[in-house]
């Protein structure tokens, strides 16, 4: 790439610079002028009712000329004297009148107040957003700098959102007159009425505190070294407006200096974390209150070095997973959201964007079979063989990422494969590893028998260091278990994790480059007879008429891995019952079976 000159630089710089300026402008323009078109008519509204109510601090000329008509009768009807004088009484208005009137035209001068500091906001931006001429690019940018920097030094954005605050205290105002009103004039309107209020009112306050009352507590990442806690994907609370930012400046700057009482810091801990923690270290604004949600997983997750390619974004995973939903119908985009993809890991990407739970947990992903599922769900399907189309997938919530379950599985499998090739006896790490996969506990929360992907057993029994390889065969115990379940679960769904597992348990042996501990350790040997035996038990690899070819194939594949592991363990011909069964008459035996039953 060409580099740029001196005046292209300052050119690009002052643009970016201008741009920002103009976004931040742009903003405070839009809500000064949806405050203008309120505060306009709303002061109509509040006017209209002032133009009637002042009258009720003044002697209404009507009641006088009634007066003076009771007299004047008095006086033709030859009423004694004393009974006949009608002497006026000085007028006074009560006390409901003047509360109404002091309530609407406090109301009717706020929501102009408004007004009229939103026109000075609009001048004082406008002279903020003059383009004046400068000497040289430099002074070009100082000048902005000066007039940002005084902007806030004076307050001009506390103050436009200020702005919408007094308009919000002048429409409480005109509702607590109209409430004063009907409570002297008949309780029905009065009670509906103040039940509308209230709940305008109660709505009013709780959006305006929920922001700091629900505001996300920090997730440990120490997590790592636990596995049975769960981290969650936490929302923020959208209803940000300035007296909610206002609740929440105060709210951390009052309660600060109580955290140095021990029984009020452990109370708002175990209570409130979310609150104890912005308490503790107050956002700057509601842009880094967002961001610091959406950073958490990433600032201390030290588990993951930095030569590893992927680190545990998750609410970019989560954003990747809706724009390649709503945009993968587009043909224009698919190169576009190829390229994105290409950014994560392929199994991030089977299993995070795109919920292919089942591949990766099986197979090793590459980057063509995400650019195939990319293509479409049926594309990926047909690539892979008839009885692999069945195994079933986690039980979690759609969408994966928003549930405690989803990213569990997320930072489990991570985790395991990232540890799993540079695994050593040194400090303890296979050992870490091996524990950390017996605390995960996944079975219950995903509703799978099989829950550690096959590359990273994988990569543990075909691993460099042979102690390593001895280390992880302490996995064979969570796999044995993993077959276990009652006869009427032989077929579906864990019959098929079953068939999964002895595809992937078959191309782990047939390893060229590697030989695994299974075949030269005579406890992987024991294992491997178990699972010999289960297959045959289970009747896992008798064929449907939809996959006979297919599991031909895998039947063949079985026996000859079982053959080279008899040949390098120097094992029995007996020792697997597979090759035990193989003769003339019987090589096909369970093949004969399976058709027989078919055509019954």
């Amino acid at each position: 790439m060409k580099k740029p000159n001196l005046s292209e630089s300052w050119e690009k710089t002052l643009k970016e610079v201008a741009k920002y300026d103009d976004d931040m402008v742009k903003n405070w323009k839009e809500d000064i002028d949806t405050l203008l078109v309120f505060a306009g008519l709303f002061s109509a509204v509040v006017t209209a009712f002032t133009i009637e109510s002042y009258q009720w601090l003044e002697d209404d000329p009507a009641d006088t000329t009634v007066t003076f008509l009771a007299r004047i009768i008095a006086i033709q009807l030859n009423v004694s004297q004393s009974s006949a004088e009608v002497v006026p009484t000085q007028f006074e208005p009560d006390s409901s009148s003047i509360r109404i009137n002091c309530f609407w035209f406090l109301s009717l001068i706020l929501s102009l107040t408004s007004a009229l500091f939103g026109l000075l906001c609009k001048q004082w931006l406008r002279e903020h957003q003059r383009d004046t001429p400068t000497r040289t690019p430099g002074e070009a940018l100082a000048l902005r700098q000066l007039r940002r920097d005084s902007l806030e030094k004076w307050g001009v954005s506390s103050f436009i959102s200020a702005l919408p605050i007094l308009l919000e205290l002048a429409l409480l105002l005109f509702f607590v007159g109209v409430l004063d009103l009907l409570w002297t004039r008949h309780p029905i309107p009065f009670a509906l009425c103040f039940i509308a209020v209230v709940f305008s009112a109660g709505l009013y306050f709780v959006t305006t505190f929920l922001p700091i009352l629900m505001a996300p507590e920090e997730q440990n990442m120490w997590w790592f070294f636990d596995f049975t806690k769960d981290l969650s994907y936490q929302f923020v609370c959208p209803y940000k407006s300035p007296q909610a930012w206002v609740i929440y400046r105060l709210s951390c700057k009052v309660m600060h200096p109580f955290l140095n009482f021990r029984l009020l810091n452990n109370l708002l801990f175990k209570r409130a974390r979310g609150l104890w923690d912005h308490i503790r270290s107050p956002a700057s604004d509601w842009s880094s209150f967002d961001l610091h949600v959406v950073r958490q997983f990433d600032k201390s997750a030290f588990v993951f070095l930095e030569g590893d390619p992927f680190h545990l974004k998750v609410y970019e995973l989560r954003a990747l997973q809706w724009t390649v939903n709503i945009l993968r119908d587009s043909p224009a985009m698919i190169p576009h959201l190829h390229n994105l993809l290409e950014t994560i890991p392929p199994s991030v990407a089977m299993s995070a964007v795109f919920d292919e739970w089942d591949v990766t947990m099986w197979e090793d992903v590459s980057a063509s079979d995400v650019e195939l599922r990319l293509q479409g769900r049926e594309k990926l399907r047909y690539s892979r063989p008839q009885y692999m189309w069945w195994v079933p997938a986690p039980s979690i919530r759609h969408p994966s990422l928003h549930h405690p379950e989803g990213i569990k599985l997320l930072f489990c499998h991570q985790y395991w494969i990232a540890q799993a090739p540079r695994a050593t006896v040194y400090f303890n790490v296979i050992d870490s590893l091996i524990d950390s996969m017996e605390k995960a506990d996944l079975k219950q929360s995903t509703g799978l028998h099989f829950v550690i992907p096959f590359s990273v057993v994988d990569a543990l029994w075909a691993h460099e260091n042979a102690a390593v390889r001895k280390q992880s065969l302490r996995l064979l115990r969570l796999f044995k278990e993993s077959w276990k379940s009652p006869p009427e679960h032989n077929k579906y769904p864990h019959g098929h994790e079953q068939l999964a597992f002895v595809v992937a348990l078959t191309r782990h042996l047939k390893r060229a480059d590697r030989t695994s501990e299974l075949m030269i350790s005579k406890r992987g040997q024991t294992f491997l007879r178990f699972v010999d035996k289960e297959i045959t038990l289970r009747g896992l690899l008798c064929p449907q008429y939809w996959d006979k070819a297919d599991l031909r194939l895998l039947i063949s594949e079985w026996k000859l891995v079982m053959r080279r592991v008899q040949q390098v363990g120097g094992l029995p011909s007996n020792y697997f019952q597979h090759i035990a069964s193989e003769d003339p008459l019987a090589a096909n035996r369970l093949l004969v079976v399976s058709d027989t039953a078919q055509t019954t």
